[in-house]
């Protein structure tokens, strides 16, 4: 029977693949007066009326619940302080992004007067890359350096996309042009920053893709 650790792990495999999948998939069937890399955002595939609405807010709550559990076994594994705080704000980031999808665009017109999809949004954009330097920063203390060279690198990624759009941004007409794609790129540099985090686990516990080998020959009775 598959233990819990097992399970955590095969959940945390599948959160970012199915997030990730659930955002590229919505850009190709996007039609183009919801979504276009240059003037909308990627919270635009998530309106009611875009045909991606099911697929895009679906992938974001399914993706977010699945890291949950993940999320809770790298808590038990942590060693140090700064750790402890960079799984707590990944767990946020992870949390928000169930956010995302369930307080999508326009979502005030159907539930809620005030929208909680900005919050939700800055969950996952502005804690995620803190999760991962701290994180990080706690894998180095902990003489983990090869997966902390994964933490930060990821993170620094996350911030870069943001800080080159807003040097795009500050010479654009429209200040708003291109904004799906540093959101693109912290979405990825979180979701492969999981990923990378649960295949150590994986590999860690024996297993590969969350299941269980074996060692040696196999006892028979």
């Amino acid at each position: 029977m598959t233990d819990r650790r097992t399970l955590a792990i095969r959940c945390g495999v599948a959160a970012p693949n199915v997030a990730l999948a659930g955002i590229v998939l919505s850009t190709f069937v996007a039609a183009p007066e919801t979504f276009t890399w240059q003037t909308r955002a990627l919270s635009d595939m998530g309106r009611v009326t875009a045909r991606t609405f099911w697929l895009f807010n679906g992938g974001l709550i399914l993706g977010g619940l699945l890291g949950t559990p993940f999320v809770a076994l790298l808590w038990t594994g942590a060693r140090n302080r700064l750790e402890r705080i960079g799984i707590v704000l990944t767990g946020v980031a992870v949390l928000g992004m169930v956010g995302v999808g369930i307080f999508f665009l326009g979502h005030t017109a159907y539930y809620l007067e005030s929208s909680l999809h900005g919050l939700a949004a800055l969950m996952v954009f502005g804690v995620a890359p803190i999760a991962q330097l701290l994180t990080g920063t706690g894998q180095v203390l902990a003489g983990d350096r090869w997966i902390a060279v994964a933490s930060i690198w990821l993170g620094v990624a996350h911030l870069a996309g943001w800080l080159g759009w807003l040097l795009v941004r500050s010479a654009a007409a429209d200040p708003g042009h291109w904004f799906a794609v540093p959101e693109f790129v912290a979405a990825v540099a979180f979701g492969v920053w999981i990923l990378i985090l649960a295949k150590t686990a994986a590999v860690r516990s024996g297993t590969r893709d969350g299941s269980r080998t074996t060692t040696g020959s196999r006892r028979t009775g």
